[in-house]
């Protein structure tokens, strides 16, 4: 029983100086997660290309790193007709998830996460590596 015990206490102490993600942490995660379902859902790629860098329409990552939340909220909301971007006001989705949008278009620019579905990061759990 003994041996057990020490066999174990290494591996208990891993565990609890382990980094954990904190809660803002996971409310970031899951509203980036919820702008890159929205990007998906509004088939932004089909322009922007694949992981919005750019294909037949600028890079959005670009946009973001070179450019203002306004002019963002601008682009994305009123269009510019005469560069062939729809103004999505209309679009609910697009409303609604305006600013998780932001945020993984931003975490992307930033090079905090890469390219794809980001990782959901839950409360308390060690971040996946």
């Amino acid at each position: 029983m003994l041996f057990r015990v020490a066999m174990l206490a290494p591996l208990a102490a891993l565990i609890v100086a382990a980094p954990t993600v904190d809660a803002d942490e996971a409310d970031a995660s899951v509203q980036r997660e919820r702008g890159w379902n929205a990007l998906r859902a509004m088939d932004c790629a089909r322009c922007h290309g694949r992981n919005y860098d750019g294909w037949a329409a600028p890079s959005l990552l670009t946009s973001l790193r070179d450019g203002s939340r306004e002019r963002f909220d601008h682009w994305v909301l009123d269009g510019n007709v005469e560069s062939g971007m729809p103004g999505y006001r209309s679009q609910p989705l697009v409303v609604a998830e305006l600013d998780a949008i932001y945020a993984y278009l931003l975490a992307r620019a930033r090079g905090d996460i890469a390219p794809g579905r980001p990782r959901r990061a839950a409360a308390g759990a060690n971040p996946a590596r």
